[in-house]
């Protein structure tokens, strides 16, 4: 009877695992894309704000197990005082590197931030 057990322990080790690496990919996602808008809400122009998804690459450029490959796109909107900008990152987290378990292929992560503008900055 304990013998029947060990396999099952283990498969609830590699199941613990994979749901381990779900919420870490979330949680990188989520402060990656909070990142992003972040860094294009403080940005003077439209287009720096487009380039502000440099910011969620680099904050998941050092993890390596949790998004191969990344998409970042920013929203600036009207991108006028008071207004919002949003920032969406989305990464596959690959399942078939885990040991053991035999799930196949990826999933697919989305997050989305919004940060507002500044009301009282002044109009480049």
């Amino acid at each position: 009877m304990a013998l029947g057990y060990i396999p099952l322990m283990v498969l609830a080790v590699l199941a613990i695992v994979a749901c381990l690496r779900f919420a870490s990919a979330a949680i990188d996602v989520h402060s990656a894309a909070a990142a992003a808008a972040r860094r294009a809400s403080l940005a003077r122009t439209p287009a720096e704000a487009r380039q502000a998804g440099d910011a969620a690459s680099v904050s998941l450029a050092g993890r390596h197990v949790t998004c191969q490959p990344s998409t970042v796109t920013v929203d600036p909107g009207a991108f006028v005082p008071g207004g919002q900008v949003s920032a969406t990152v989305a990464c596959r987290v690959r399942l078939e590197d885990l040991y053991g378990l035999g799930l196949p292929g990826a999933v697919t992560i989305r997050a989305t931030s919004r940060q507002p503008l500044d009301a009282y900055r002044s109009q480049p």
